[in-house]
């Protein structure tokens, strides 16, 4: 006997070609490789059903992919906020990527001084350079603009009204989904507030306060709203042929407001970035599940 022959008549068959159709009733099949067996026992097929994981793709908050798509195809600025700041507290990748683009200028600032009269004295000169400087110094200008940029990518647009300082420049920051700015005096937009933001306090006491807080304008505004004088003419959403309703819609003086977007948009800047993300954190907890 050959050692081939020796080999096979212990039962090794690579090809099989030593079974007849009727010894594969008597013995186990040779080729039954998805089969693995663990002492009596014979492991289930490590099958898996991507199907049944199609309802439960991670979401954040109920958001879903289609829910963003439809956000920027009907131009919905309110939703498209609240997807972005809602991601921008829960997306690391989201965050780091706003933080980085709006932190990346220094925002460093300097003064040269130009003297058109050769007689003012050195001595005025030196004096208004060093009170710039600290009416500069006291503004925090680095910071301002970093948190500026950062407002306008996570919301697409920023509204702040100048607030009366001495020592510095001093912003206050608007609510953006209380402002809009539909006109231009110059090259400056005219913003408008609505009066209806301060009726989201329930506490009447509280909202008073909060109201002395805002500059005067803002306080005549909400009387002139409380007393049904704020009629928006231009209102498209009303249905034709009705009366006009008190919008709360106040526009405030031009001179002391600015609004900042970037390239005359006011969506948020990467917010179309946000179905691919979707799709990614999708591929990868599917690779988790795989792995179970």
């Amino acid at each position: 006997m050959t050692r081939s022959e020796e080999i096979r008549s212990k039962g090794f068959d690579m090809f099989g070609n030593n079974y007849s159709l009727q010894d594969i009733d008597q013995f186990e099949d040779p080729l039954a490789y998805r089969k693995i067996k663990v002492g009596v026992k014979n492991l289930d097929d490590a099958i898996l059903n991507l199907g049944s994981y199609q309802a439960n793709l991670p979401k954040y908050n109920g958001i879903s992919k289609g829910m963003v798509l439809h956000a920027l195809a009907t131009n919905n600025l309110t939703e498209l906020r609240r997807i972005s700041n809602l991601f921008y507290n829960v997306s690391g990748m989201y965050q780091r990527v706003c933080d980085y683009f709006a932190y990346l200028y220094r925002y460093d600032w300097y003064v040269v001084p130009e003297v058109y009269d050769e007689a003012t004295k050195e001595e005025k000169i030196l004096k208004d350079f060093s009170k710039i400087l600290n009416y500069l110094d006291n503004s925090y200008l680095k910071k301002l603009c970093g948190d500026i940029a950062l407002e306008v990518i996570k919301n697409g647009c920023y509204y702040g009204y100048i607030v009366d300082s001495k020592d510095g420049l001093v912003l206050q920051q608007l609510p953006v989904d209380y402002c809009r700015s539909r006109y231009y005096v110059g090259t400056n937009p005219a913003i408008e507030f609505n009066m209806r933001f301060f009726d989201t306090i329930p506490n009447v006491a509280y909202r008073m306060k909060v109201l002395k807080l805002f500059p005067e304008e803002f306080a005549k505004g909400y009387m002139l709203y409380k007393q049904g004088k704020l009629v928006d003419t231009e209102d498209s959403s009303r249905p034709f042929g009705t009366s006009l309703t008190n919008s709360g819609w106040y526009l405030l003086d031009p001179n002391n407001t600015v609004k900042f977007n970037f390239k005359n948009s006011d969506v948020p800047i990467f917010v179309n970035s946000i179905p691919a993300m979707l799709d990614l954190d999708a591929a990868q907890d599917l690779d988790r599940r795989k792995q179970m």
